[in-house]
């Protein structure tokens, strides 16, 4: 049962935010939704936020790493080696805490 929940919860973890990334993405790269990044006075946002560009890629670029541990842990699963699946998960946490440090920055 444990071997379940690590490979459920490598590829539930990596893949929820491959596609949020990822769609968020679409929507604004390829679909040519209104993009609208409002710094106030108020909040302090992060640096990313001021530019476009620079918002889309730190977005491609997180979708894209989650995208590949989602894959890896499929693959990983298939090919039963649990403790590649665990190691991805694992990734996939470290990616989400640089993620947020990332977004920290001002």
């Amino acid at each position: 049962m444990n071997k379940f929940f690590i490979s459920f919860a490598g590829i539930l973890t990596s893949g929820i935010f491959a596609f949020s990334y990822l769609k968020e993405w679409v929507n604004f790269a390829l679909l040519k939704k209104e993009l609208v990044l409002k710094p106030s006075i108020e909040s302090e946002y992060p640096y990313f936020h001021e530019s476009e560009a620079l918002y889309l890629s730190v977005t491609l670029i997180s979708g894209l790493l989650f995208f590949t541990l989602f894959l890896f842990s499929v693959f990983f699963t298939v090919q039963k080696r649990w403790v590649w699946i665990y190691l991805c998960f694992v990734l996939t946490m470290l990616s989400i805490m640089a993620i947020m440090i990332n977004g920290a920055i001002k």
